[in-house]
């Protein structure tokens, strides 16, 4: 019996430390790409006004593409 508890206390002894491994999440390429800008030229108050909702879209779309990420960075996404 002694020999027993000698034994199960040098097994449990011997094991080795817990080893964490730190795994980078695999944000997908699209959303790091940079979101385009309108490069229109305004020379009516009807171009200043389309140029205005091209860049508040754009606005808009990194706004959501950076939600994904951090989505994705805080493990919301698994």
């Amino acid at each position: 019996m002694i020999l027993l508890c000698a034994t199960c206390l040098t097994v449990a002894a011997c094991e080795r430390p817990t080893e964490y491994v730190y795994l980078k999440p695999d944000v997908p390429a699209e959303l790091l790409a940079p979101t385009p800008i309108s490069e229109r030229e305004a020379k009516t108050y009807r171009d200043l006004a389309l140029l205005a909702t091209e860049h508040l879209n754009s606005a808009r779309q990194a706004n959501a593409d950076k939600a994904a990420v951090k989505e994705i960075l805080e493990g919301g996404a698994e």
